[in-house]
């Protein structure tokens, strides 16, 4: 019988696999392209939010963002790699630049001094957070902590933790009572943003065991801006004052005070550092004199203890680095660079030059390779130069998926210091351009791991229309400067591409809104 020549010749629709196996070879993707994977149809994007949302979280540190004294805006050293490149300066943000406050598996807590935003560098996706409500107790100040885990939801939540006041003479028979009181208090309320409500709420937490201290004893102090928190397994540690950190589980809404590894008797403990790595929180502990402890805190057994895991001193490494370095800036030989593949990308004086061009300045240019620590050269200076240097060291942080730290030993260079092999590796010059680093120094530092998840809980087509405008606005800032036959069909294409975008964002959003009202009759 012969087909008929008026109808279509249609293909055979593919069998769907099933879904262990789908999973199975969406699971051997890189996490960019499983991110990319998600939008081709339904069924892979129910397998991936189901079975495979923890890969789209990289474990690859892309670079490190640092906080200096003196500069306006967080710097960004960045890993060399052939992915997509990351923008340390956050310049598709609508402001003129931020410090990074705190960093959680892939988004970023920063600020303006006026606004806080979360923003996902990878995805360039963020949210502007509502102005922060008033701290709960008068004179006290706040710190910001950022709690996500793309594993379990898209969602996130930044919690407010009270700072306490300065020393001073109390004011009233209120104050009285209030530095006789133990703290943290039994019942500690918290205003805590949620991504799901989009508003600040009031979360209160019930203390379980001892307090502390009384605040009596606890002045505030200036480091607490460097103090750090750490999420593990729906629990949110946060290095308070006065040496000690406080767990919040946000699953049953209690917390616990814990001490840190061998306290000192010194206001305000700020040689210690909180992070996580391979097995979960870990804290790092200055000594001065160039002696790095790390310990472990253990939670496996029903008692909660700090292990010591490594303990070095690091005054020989960092005289080598320093002989090492000294040789190749003042040397024969020097206009020979010393190793560090990584590039700081030089953010503040590059948003200096945007305002004040320089013909004398060069921006820095990242090469397009995966750079791989074990097939890199490590530091093995045996010709050491006797003498000359007898600095400190500053630790920049902990890598999230392996037993390695992020240390600033001498001179602005950065290393990565393996505590299982005692290696280290030279990164790169840390130092920003017209910085007098050895004289200010760091303030915070946070080990950066790109997330490439694509749905983001945040005013999507607000980020949309920022970028709109800040693509239109950098095309009249080049047609100023330069004649305006430049502005090619190429940029017009650009702009009309974001602009169709914003508003296939807002129809979307327009029939996602009409549809609900009309379930809801």
């Amino acid at each position: 019988m012969e087909r008929p020549t008026d109808q279509p010749i249609m293909a055979p629709e593919p069998a769907a696999l099933p879904e262990d196996v789908l999973a199975e070879v969406l699971g051997r993707l890189a996490p960019l392209v499983l991110a990319a994977s998600r939008r081709v149809c339904r069924a892979w994007r129910d397998t991936i939010d189901a079975r495979l949302r923890r890969r789209l979280l990289s474990h690859s540190v892309r670079g490190i963002f640092i906080n200096f004294i003196g500069h306006g805006f967080s710097e960004f050293l960045s890993r060399p790699s052939t992915g997509p490149a990351i923008c340390g300066g956050l310049d598709f943000l609508p402001s003129e630049g931020v410090k990074v406050t705190d960093h959680c598996n892939g988004l970023l807590l920063c600020s303006d001094r006026e606004r806080d935003y979360v923003v996902n560098p990878a995805t360039r996706r963020w949210a502007r957070l509502p102005r922060r409500p008033p701290p709960q107790m008068p004179r006290f100040g706040q710190s910001a902590y950022l709690a996500f885990d793309p594993a379990v939801s898209p969602h996130y939540q930044v919690f407010l933790i009270p700072r306490l006041p300065g020393a001073g003479k109390p004011d009233d028979e209120k104050d009285d009572a209030l530095l006789e009181s133990k703290w943290p208090p039994v019942s500690y309320v918290l205003h805590v943003f949620s991504s799901t409500a989009d508003r600040w709420e009031e979360e209160t937490f019930l203390r379980e065991g001892e307090a502390a201290g009384i605040v009596a004893d606890m002045d505030s102090d200036l480091w607490y801006d460097c103090y750090h928190a750490v999420y593990w397994r729906s629990a949110l540690y946060i290095h308070c004052q006065h040496g000690y950190l406080t767990r919040m589980s946000l699953s049953d809404r209690t917390y616990k005070v814990i001490r840190l590894p061998a306290a000192d008797e010194l206001r305000g403990y700020p040689n210690y550092y909180l992070g996580r790595s391979l097995r979960g929180v870990y804290c790092a502990k200055d000594n001065y004199r160039n002696r790095l402890q790390l310990w472990h805190l253990d939670e496996s057994r029903h008692q909660t203890e700090w292990v010591l895991k490594h303990d070095i001193d690091l005054s020989t490494s960092a005289h080598r680095l320093y002989a090492l370095n000294y040789r190749k800036r003042f040397g024969d030989n020097h206009a020979q660079k010393l190793g560090g593949p990584w590039i700081l990308q030089d953010v503040n004086c590059r948003k200096d030059m945007e305002v004040y061009p320089s013909a004398h300045y060069r921006a820095p240019v990242e090469e397009k390779y995966d750079w791989n620590s074990d097939e890199d050269n490590f530091l093995d200076i045996e010709d050491v130069v006797e003498g000359g240097y007898s600095g400190s060291y500053h630790f920049l942080g902990f890598h999230p998926y392996k037993e390695i730290v992020y240390l600033e030993l001498c001179m602005g260079r950065g290393v990565a210091y393996d505590w299982n092999s005692s290696k280290f590796q030279d990164l790169g010059c840390l130092e920003p351009t017209d910085h007098h680093y050895v004289e200010e120094g760091i303030t915070a530092s946070f080990p950066y791991t790109p997330c490439w998840m694509g749905e983001f809980p945040g005013n999507e087509l607000e980020s949309l229309l920022e970028d709109e405008k800040i693509a239109r606005r950098k095309l009249e800032r080049e047609a100023q400067l330069e004649d305006h036959s430049n502005f090619t069909f190429v940029d017009e294409y650009e702009l009309r591409k974001l602009r169709g975008r914003a508003k296939r964002v807002k129809d979307s959003a327009t029939k996602i809104r009409r549809r609900r009202r009309v379930t809801a009759r």
